[in-house]
């Protein structure tokens, strides 16, 4: 019986890749946030309830995670802040959940739509007119401005 010798395939190494632009930061890690409000709300499709949570860091600013969707699709429980998801929306005119996929170190795409299905709950964002994918600060948003907002 003969036996054929086995030969190692050399995998040539990958080449480094290349550094990705940083994604704005929500939530320093030593930075305490305390929750004050845990709510519900449908998602955007309504095909799962979403549960959220409301909290203020030390300074009194303004933080929102989701924490639960019994839809079972993925999330991110971060943090994000209101000062970045202010920043991210302020002087547009059309608003998707896309403008918040830089908020969340996580890799999940549903945590930016369950965000926002979040924000129209808490009256911060609301449709653009007839265009159901569209949306737009409210009144009540601006007035959550944070003071150093432009």
């Amino acid at each position: 019986m003969t036996t054929k010798a086995k030969t190692k395939k050399t995998i040539p190494a990958k080449p480094a890749a290349k550094a990705s632009p940083a994604k704005a930061s929500t939530k320093a890690p030593d930075l305490e946030i305390k929750p004050v409000k845990v709510a519900e709300t449908t998602s955007l499709t309504g095909t799962g309830v979403l549960e959220y949570e409301i909290g203020t860091d030390e300074a009194g600013e303004i933080h929102y995670r989701i924490i639960a969707n019994n839809a079972g699709g993925f999330f991110s429980k971060e943090w994000v802040s209101w000062q970045a998801v202010y920043a991210a929306c302020n002087g547009r005119t059309e608003i998707t959940s896309l403008l918040f996929r830089g908020l969340f170190r996580g890799k999940s795409v549903n945590t930016a739509g369950f965000l926002l299905a979040a924000l129209i709950e808490e009256g911060l964002v609301q449709r653009n007119g007839t265009k159901s994918r569209l949306y737009i600060l409210t009144e009540a948003a601006h007035k959550l401005a944070p003071a150093n907002a432009t």
